[in-house]
């Protein structure tokens, strides 16, 4: 699994093209655990009443 996309240009040149797809579910699949996280730790943590 190659993590950037590469290929030549005109003079034959290594130019970037962009990043690889096989990663974007993994991505995908933390933003979800971080964003669940956060949200199990505010319901568990709970609403503090101001003074």
């Amino acid at each position: 699994m190659e993590l950037f996309r590469y290929s030549s240009d005109v003079y034959g040149q290594q130019i970037l093209e962009g990043i690889s797809w096989d990663l974007f579910y993994i991505v995908v699949g933390l933003a979800a655990v971080a964003i669940l996280g956060h949200l199990i730790f505010k319901l568990v943590s709970g609403k503090k009443k101001a003074a």
